[in-house]
C-alpha cells in the first residue's frame, strides 16, 4: 500500500489490518467489547450472540482500510477493544448453500451449544472459541492473538446441528 494510499488512516486502523490478515481464504467479522475483561472471556469461550452472527458483528474486508476505519467509527461506542472472528470461507459456503431454501444462517449450525431463548423469545447462540482470531485494543494498538485460533474447526456437532436446523425447516 502507498503512503498516499493510506493518508488519513489512524495508526491503530493499520495495526488492526496487519492483525486481521490471514494466509488462507476466510470470512472476517468484528465485534467490539468495552474492555479486556469480556475480551479474555470471549477467547476462552466464544462468542455468544443472538440469532445469528451479523446481529452482533460486522463483516468486513480484511484488505480495504477505508472500510476498516468507517466500522471503527460507527462502532466505538460499544468499546475500544475489538474482536476478531475469522472462519474458513469453504465451512461458510458449504453451511451456506446447505440452507439456502431455509430461513436459517450458517451461524446458527456453528453453535457449540443449542439455543438458549432469551426474554424476547430470540435464540441464543455460542460461536467456538476456535473462530476467535484474537482481540486489538485501540488504546495502546496491540493485539492479542487467541493460541486456540483454528479458522478450519469443524467438530462433529457442527453436522448435527445443520441437521436439527433441516429438521425444524421441515
Amino acid at each position: 500500500m502507498t503512503e498516499s494510499s493510506t493518508q488519513g488512516i489512524p495508526e491503530n486502523i493499520m495495526k488492526l489490518q496487519a492483525f486481521l490478515q490471514c494466509d488462507t481464504k476466510v470470512y472476517t467479522y468484528l465485534h467490539n467489547t468495552p474492555g479486556k475483561e469480556l475480551a479474555e472471556k470471549i477467547l476462552k469461550e466464544g462468542l455468544v450472540f443472538e440469532n445469528h452472527l451479523s446481529s452482533t458483528t460486522d463483516q468486513v474486508s480484511q484488505h480495504d482500510l477505508v472500510e476498516l476505519n468507517y466500522f471503527r467509527m460507527i462502532r466505538k461506542s460499544y468499546g475500544d477493544i475489538t474482536i476478531v472472528i475469522q472462519i474458513s470461507s469453504k465451512l461458510v459456503e458449504d453451511f451456506s448453500r446447505r440452507l439456502r431454501r431455509t430461513k436459517f444462517h450458517f451461524s446458527e449450525a456453528l453453535s457449540k451449544t443449542r439455543p438458549v431463548y432469551n426474554e424476547n423469545d430470540y435464540p441464543v447462540y455460542q460461536l467456538p472459541e476456535q473462530f476467535i482470531k484474537g482481540y486489538f485494543d485501540h488504546h495502546t494498538n496491540e493485539a492479542r492473538k487467541n493460541p486456540k485460533f483454528d479458522p478450519f474447526y469443524f467438530p462433529l456437532y457442527f453436522e448435527d446441528n445443520l441437521q436439527r436446523l433441516l429438521q425444524q425447516y421441515g
